[in-house]
């Protein structure tokens, strides 16, 4: 069989058209035998299309973050109950927008009144006795001293007279000695009493001294202040709106003093809380954010608002304030802090579509650049802390690696502090392969 085959083989070398035909089939075959290995390349077409550049420029650069929160009074006054008392009347609801002047609630104050009845007698008598001070040196009480003093004396020199005439009828022997032993004991009872007299006026005039004179101005004068703030708390026995606004319930947690709607028939003590009133065009977002991010916020930062209901209005704000002490979480959550951004007076038309209470979302930027140089995620090779670019001094030279400084980073931006210079070319693609980074080691 191999003889036959030899031959066949031989007689086709042999002829003209038997030598194509067998170089036509080892050619076919050895294109079968190459073509995986040709298949496994790409053409040098595909290469150079990989591959991308950028001329590096400065540019702005921003970063945000994006949060949700609800819209808020910003700047409001709290309406508290002047008085302890029960409501009797209401003229709000909550939500609602009110006029300067308007009529809120009205309190029972039978109570206060006569708490100022009994200001109003102390405040008499404290009046009276101050006045007694002041004119004391003159008044009834230091005559009334004066005038025993007065009268011990007349008695001491009417003893003084008796015992002397008597002495000389004692010489005389027309009076026993006993009565003469009775006048000196008379005498000797009068002076006991004028000192007596005396001793008593200088009391009285020590009661209207400087010291007791203030303690009654300073007695006068707290009856007075009591009087008159329960004076004022009468007068607003019907609490008035101080401003014109949208009249909300305070949050109940945290404040001392909050409490649910109020009601009419309801008893409420001094000092609760009636309401909030948001001034108009006051308002405010409140939100919050992480652990992570919450030292990347500040007062001041601008801040951009939207929501559902907002008409596709974009209002714009500024930070306010950052919570400086973490919101209750459970064991083992993220601590999440409370930020509130003041919003910008808004138009009457944005007034009326924007109500306290509607959810927004938030967007808020933490950082601003206006001359960064930018790059695309891609163009980075390495880690953060062994961040790479490649740079193409000219275009028929290797690139070289040049190590960089990475700054912020949002989805489709780096920002590259250190490292590179405007005008630079970067390349990217297949140029930060294995081989493009051998080729620029």
């Amino acid at each position: 069989m191999e003889n036959r085959t030899q031959r066949l083989t031989d007689a086709l070398l042999r002829s003209r058209s038997g030598r194509i035909a067998v170089l036509a089939a080892l050619m076919l075959a050895l294109g079968f035998a190459l073509a995986p290995l040709v298949g496994d390349r790409a053409p040098p077409s595909a290469a150079a299309a990989a591959e991308q550049s950028l001329v590096v420029d400065r540019q702005p650069f921003s970063t945000v973050l994006n949060l949700t929160g609800v819209i808020v009074p910003g700047d409001g006054l709290d309406v508290t109950a002047p008085f302890d008392g029960v409501i009797t009347a209401i003229g709000f609801s909550y939500g609602e927008r009110v006029a300067a002047g308007q009529m809120l609630v009205e309190i029972d104050a039978s109570e206060l009144q006569q708490q100022r009845n009994s200001a109003e007698s102390a405040y008499l008598k404290a009046k009276q006795a101050a006045e007694e001070m002041e004119g004391w040196a003159d008044g009834p009480e230091v005559a009334r001293a004066r005038r025993a003093l007065a009268s011990a004396e007349r008695d001491v020199q009417e003893a003084d007279r008796s015992l002397s005439e008597t002495g000389a009828l004692l010489e005389r022997g027309l009076v026993p000695r006993m009565e003469y032993d009775g006048r000196l004991q008379q005498k000797l009872s009068s002076e006991m009493a004028l000192m007596a007299a005396r001793e008593d006026l200088e009391a009285v005039l020590k009661r209207g001294q400087a010291a007791n004179r203030r303690v009654a101005q300073l007695e006068l004068q707290n009856a007075r202040a009591r009087l008159e703030k329960l004076s004022v708390e009468f007068e607003q026995a019907v609490v008035m709106a101080p401003e014109g606004g949208v009249i909300v319930r305070p949050p109940d947690d945290g404040v001392e003093g909050a409490q649910g709607a109020v009601h009419v028939g309801q008893r409420i003590a001094k000092g609760a809380f009636i309401g909030s009133i948001a001034r108009a065009g006051g308002l405010a977002v409140a939100f919050q954010v992480d652990e992570s991010d919450v030292n990347r916020l500040a007062p001041g930062q601008p801040v951009r608002v939207t929501g559902a209901g907002f008409g596709g209005r974009q209002l714009t704000g500024k930070v306010e304030s950052v919570a400086g002490q973490a919101e209750a979480s459970t064991l083992g959550a993220k601590a999440t802090f409370s930020v509130k951004a003041r919003l910008d007076p808004l138009t009457l038309s944005a007034a009326a579509a924007v109500r306290i209470g509607m959810s927004a979302n938030v967007e808020l930027t933490i950082y601003d650049n206006p001359a960064a140089i930018v790059l695309p995620p891609e163009a980075i090779g390495g880690g953060a802390d062994n961040a790479f670019v490649l740079v193409r001094d000219a275009k028929n030279r290797p690139p070289r690696r040049v190590p960089v400084q990475i700054g912020y980073v949002s989805p489709n931006a780096v920002e590259i502090r250190a490292g590179l210079e405007p005008r630079e070319t970067v390349i990217w693609g297949l140029a930060l392969s294995r081989d493009g980074e051998e080729a620029a080691q």
